[in-house]
């Protein structure tokens, strides 16, 4: 782009801007209320996507915050300076969306959609019985020396806020690590994000702005009862303009406020008995018809991270095993996927497991790796207990996996897997300069001229390299491979079992869950043979392949 097209791009964005600002000025009252109509949907729905757009969580929720903004407007305006009154809303939206998202928020699916539109209901009940039988009174006056200029500014000044606080997040790791959650919440955890934590924050932020908007908006109405306040419809129009634009992009909401606004205006005046109607098929046609918004015709990208930090492994102690497994067992209802394993790993060393379809490897390494938790016995990391501690807890204390059927974030590129990784991992920031950056990795897994590629439109080969490369950026002690080398042909494979080869010889520490045989035979020093969730042999690959329990059990005969 050349200096005077910059230039002149830039001068129609400040009369833009300076239009917007003074409008008030120079707009009757109509159109005046139609540009509060607006601003305020604009918050509400850039809000909403500030949380539901990345991670997918559709809520309903919108109006109880709407609503309670409102009411404590309506409580403390009288008495209260009105920047108090402001924030007063916003403690309150962001208590209640604490409360109710600590326990929401491990929900997921229809199941979160129902119970945040329950509380919406729920919110406007208690508000009903304290009016009745506290207050006395169904509704409440707000008398407020706030003109319709003002109330404009204000908005105007919310709308801002919300814009630059949505840029923020979008460029920081908590932005990355939202749509991490979005694309797959399990591989997220695993790459070292605490998705309860980075949802609770974001939900609660998104929350404090829905209640200020309400809070805002209550001098406009005068007379506040929860009809008012708490209209369900507002969540369903907040929804649909956020999906209209595009949710997830920052700026893509406005563009399904604008028309939306003067589109119910419209429907208001006209069909006011059949609005509910319109609105429902609105959100089908956007669903079938848009359902990346109207700013994903345009191709426009997701809200990005490009920061990296680099992290280094922790100090390795070569005179004590680096993990100890003890009598660990795991059941399902009565039955006894993994029965009593007890294991050791040295540093630097690859120990292999084997065993038939079933026999309880995934669900070992799944209770490694705090996907399950173990039922009874004890799983130590370098001295510190597993049990009881969570997936990305685990994962930034340097136990990384792969997973048996792959687990990428398909909205992600390949760069931000390794990203993500990096960015939360816990380990601490390395001095000498030695650790590898994302793209050297990259590069070592053979990617690293696809970092810009999406990870949804790689090849299944190419994404079992990613998630090799996603373990390897939290710079872990110990990484879990759960049949990685399998469905990959004989070149493949050898440059995978070379790979493996290359990663021990830089002291990384594996366990590998493996069919390939010859993968077991030329990288393991000590293997462990599962059947039926128990140990029934261990030692040498070439020991173990040939015991007669192994030969009955899992090669089907002694001339296997």
């Amino acid at each position: 782009m050349t200096a005077p097209v910059r230039t002149l791009l830039w001068c129609a964005g400040l009369a833009l801007a300076a239009a917007i600002v003074a409008y008030p000025l120079y707009a009757n009252g109509y159109y005046l209320a139609l540009g509060i109509s607006v601003l305020y949907f604009t918050i509400l729905a850039t809000a909403w996507a500030m949380f539901s757009g990345p991670t997918r969580y559709i809520s309903l929720a919108t109006v109880a915050f709407f609503g309670l903004g409102a009411y404590t407007a309506a409580v403390l305006g009288e008495t209260m300076p009105w920047p108090v009154v402001l924030l007063a809303a916003a403690g309150v939206g962001a208590l209640t969306a604490a409360i109710t998202g600590l326990s929401t928020l491990r929900l997921s699916g229809i199941y979160f959609v129902i119970f945040s539109f329950g509380l919406a209901e729920l919110i406007r009940q208690l508000v009903i019985w304290y009016e009745v039988n506290i207050h006395k009174s169904v509704g409440r006056y707000l008398f407020s020396a706030v003109t319709q200029d003002i109330l404009y500014w204000q908005l105007l000044g919310l709308a801002a806020l919300v814009f630059l606080v949505g840029w923020l997040l979008g460029r920081s790791r908590y932005g990355l690590a939202l749509r991490a959650i979005g694309a797959d919440e399990t591989a997220a955890s695993h790459s070292g994000i605490d998705a309860t934590r980075v949802k609770l924050g974001v939900f609660i932020l998104s929350a404090t702005f829905m209640a200020m908007t309400g809070a805002v908006m209550a001098p406009r109405w005068t007379y506040i009862d929860p009809a008012i306040a708490f209209n369900p419809t507002i969540s369903f129009q907040v929804v649909i303009m956020a999906l209209l634009g595009g949710a997830g992009s920052l700026f893509g909401p406005v563009l399904g406020v604008i028309p939306l606004v003067l589109l119910f205006e419209v429907l208001t005046a006209t069909l006011p008995n059949h609005f509910s109607i319109v609105l429902g098929i609105i959100f089908v046609l956007i669903v079938m018809v848009l359902p990346n918004g109207v700013i994903g015709l345009f191709g426009a990208g997701r809200w990005r991270v490009s920061a990296e930090r680099r992290a280094a492994a922790s100090a390795r102690t070569m005179d004590a095993p680096l993990l100890g497994v003890e009598g660990v067992s795991k059941s399902f209802s009565g039955l006894r996927a993994v029965d009593g394993v007890s294991f050791t790993v040295a540093p630097g060393e690859i120990v292999g497991i084997i065993g038939p379809n079933g026999s309880g490897k995934t669900t070992l390494l799944n209770t490694l790796s705090g996907a399950l938790r173990p039922s009874s016995g004890t799983i130590r990391l370098g001295g510190t207990v597993l049990n009881g501690l969570r997936a990305h807890q685990i994962a930034r204390l340097g136990l990384a996996r792969t997973f048996q059927l792959v687990r990428v974030m398909p909205d992600l590129t390949v760069a931000e897997h390794v990203a993500a990784a990096r960015l939360f991992s816990a380990a601490p920031a390395s001095t000498s300069g030695s650790d590898p950056t994302g793209r050297e990795l990259l590069d070592l897994v053979g990617l690293g001229a696809m970092h810009e590629a999406p990870a949804g439109e790689l090849t299944y080969i190419d994404q079992k390299r990613l998630e090799l490369a996603r373990a390897l950026a939290l710079q872990p002690r110990l990484v879990l491979l759960d049949e990685w080398l399998a469905g990959l042909n004989p070149s493949e494979l050898e440059t995978g079992i070379a790979l493996i080869a290359k990663l021990r010889d830089r002291g990384l520490t594996i366990i590998m869950v493996e069919q390939v045989m010859d993968a077991i035979r030329a990288l393991c020093g000590h293997c462990i043979v599962m059947n039926a969730g128990s140990v029934i042999a261990r030692g040498a690959p070439d020991e173990v392949l040939s015991d007669p329990k192994v030969v009955a059990a899992y090669l089907g005969g002694e001339d296997a």
